[in-house]
């Protein structure tokens, strides 16, 4: 109850106006977490398109291969990039053996962005165009071949493939690489219009 005269707020007031902050910030809630979801997703792609760009400009200027390696250990993947030490090209064995020396890395994206891991969504979604058919959940996120490793020539030509991120819910993303020209574009997955757009 007010004091006569007095200013303020009574008991009342201040319980419905705390009710429905608390309304306004729970319903609210989810789609800021989605954005920001969104958001991240979205960083990550254009983090690993950086990277890969970076790694087609340096094999055309240092004139060898150079390469991103892809490795998966408990459950993550992380990636190093490498140059071909000995003119075969950048292989794992020669990795191990210290032929092919590490330029930068290892990188991951669950420690600089957080809730963002190589991978799909938890439901079936439509293969990248043109291709057709469908990717399910739990397929390997990395389509490189079975070495998992994206290699550029000095000519810019690299071999192709596709990443894809996400956040496991609601937003993927597909880093493609395409051979033949080396070009690297990012797809975004609308899940609401249910099609890749770039």
């Amino acid at each position: 109850m007010r004091k006569p005269g007095g200013g303020g707020f009574t008991l009342p007031e201040v319980a419905l106006a705390l009710a429905l902050a608390g309304v306004v910030v729970l319903t609210g809630t989810p789609v800021l977490t989605a954005t920001l979801s969104r958001h991240r997703v979205a960083a990550a792609a254009r983090a690993l398109a950086s990277d890969l760009w970076g790694l087609r400009s340096e094999a055309v200027a240092s004139r060898r291969r150079v390469a991103m390696r892809l490795v998966t250990a408990a459950g993550a993947i992380s990636y190093t990039m490498h140059a071909d030490g000995d003119g075969d090209g950048v292989r794992a064995s020669d990795i191990a053996a210290g032929i092919d020396p590490l330029i930068r890395g290892p990188r991951d994206l669950r420690s600089r962005f957080p809730g963002i891991d190589f991978g799909l969504l938890d439901v079936p979604i439509p293969a990248l165009p043109p291709r057709r058919g469908v990717l399910m959940p739990g397929v390997d996120p990395v389509r490189f071949g079975r070495s998992d490793i994206i290699t550029f020539t000095p000519a810019g030509t690299a071999a192709g493939g596709t990443l894809f991120v996400s956040d496991g819910r609601d937003t993927v993303m597909a880093i493609v690489v395409y051979g033949a020209t080396g070009r690297i574009r990012v797809w975004r997955f609308d899940r609401h219009a249910w099609r890749w757009t770039l």
